[in-house]
């Protein structure tokens, strides 16, 4: 399937905005604290991300666990493409299926 270049550009100014709106309010100074914000906006944001990583067969109603895919690392639930960083859990999909083999 071909990319729409226009709204390519369109979804890559909302991820852009949000990367940068949620780095703003997370270092702004209010009167709520920074693990408040962090709280509030892992709430907000991690069933977006686990929306969007889910298998589409789990999107019709399945509940099946995510595997993140192969080049990506499963950081506390979260798929990212660099291994975790501050002491998250760091399984791929490859290291998970040996350590559940080793259980």
């Amino acid at each position: 399937m071909a990319t729409n270049p226009k709204d390519y550009v369109s979804l890559r100014t909302l991820l852009d905005s949000l990367e940068v709106g949620a780095l703003r309010f997370f270092l702004s100074s209010t009167s709520k604290s920074q693990s408040q914000k962090l709280r509030y906006l892992k709430g907000k944001l991690t069933p977006i991300v686990k929306e969007l990583w889910r298998e589409p067969q789990a999107r019709k109603g399945a509940l099946l666990e995510m595997d993140c895919p192969p080049g990506y690392f499963d950081c506390l639930g979260l798929c990212v493409p660099y291994p975790c960083q501050d002491g998250g859990a760091n399984l791929s999909a490859a290291k998970k299926t040996t350590a559940t083999k080793k259980r």
